[in-house]
């Protein structure tokens, strides 16, 4: 079993099912402003972790108090993960702030989300 196989399997095993939300083509509004369409909905497997948080981090503003860490295997996702995405884990809606894509040699893994609560 190669290392892709293996993360598939751990982030499957210790995971959850969710979706990528992605925008659908918007509209202006009038006023200089967008209006996003509805959402596709792109189903994914996904675990939370959590960030070693150093004050540091927050301090140089890297990260917020609250952000989460996802883990989202790359088995069967149709679209690559992009800040303009939010992610819908157990019915909890977060918008996406940084993906980090694990390829180690050119083989991708699976990707990292950095997610945060709209508050």
């Amino acid at each position: 079993m190669g290392l892709r196989e293996t993360a598939s399997r751990l982030i499957a095993k210790h995971g959850q099912a969710a979706q990528l939300l992605r925008p659908g083509p918007g509209t202006k509004d009038g006023f200089g402003g967008y209006i996003p369409g509805p959402d596709t909905a792109y189903p994914c497997k996904a675990l939370l972790a959590e960030f070693t948080v150093n004050a540091e981090y927050i301090a140089a503003g890297l990260l917020d108090v609250g952000d989460v860490r996802v883990l989202v295997s790359a088995d069967g996702l149709a679209i690559e993960p992009e800040t303009t995405d939010r992610i819908d884990i157990g019915g909890d809606v977060l918008r996406i702030k940084r993906v980090v894509r694990h390829a180690p040699g050119g083989v991708l893994f699976f990707y990292e989300i950095q997610g945060a609560d709209y508050v």
